[in-house]
């Protein structure tokens, strides 16, 4: 009898002893992330979508890449500098700073004075504009 409650207990405390090391685990989630950090870095321009159709950098006449540098945890400054294939001409060359940096859904949004600027999902970065036609084009460059 002695030896079966000794069998017992220490099968108990085996069990509680696996469950307990089971049940920690590390959380998924960033409590505090510093979407800053995360999302700085240099994007080269890799694709143009407009009129319904996306077109890799290799079919069409734009280069160049848009710069995005930590600020703070919720800022970032974005510079884009992208220029024409044929002949070097600049094509867009911007900048701003004091850009906030949201997440929404996974996605996370660069917003400047209110407005959507860019959003970046993983490591494509997306711009979307309107040109003087009035024809919609988005400019992705990945990281």
């Amino acid at each position: 009898m002695n030896t079966r409650f000794s069998f017992r207990f220490f099968t108990i405390l085996a069990i509680l002893f696996v469950a307990s090391l089971s049940a920690c685990k590390k959380s998924g989630t960033d409590l505090n992330p510093d979407l800053g950090a995360r999302v700085a870095g240099t994007y080269t321009f890799s694709e143009l979508t407009t009129g319904g159709q996306t077109y890799p950098a290799s079919e069409t006449n734009l280069k160049g890449t848009i710069a995005v540098t930590r600020q703070s945890a919720t800022t970032v400054s974005i510079k884009m500098n992208l220029l024409l294939k044929s002949n070097n001409a600049v094509y867009a060359d911007d900048a701003a700073s004091n850009v906030s940096v949201v997440e929404n859904g996974g996605t996370v949004e660069l917003q400047y004075n209110n407005n959507v600027i860019a959003k970046i999902n993983g490591n494509k970065l997306s711009v979307e504009g309107e040109d003087g036609t009035g024809e919609v084009f988005t400019i992705s460059a990945t990281k």
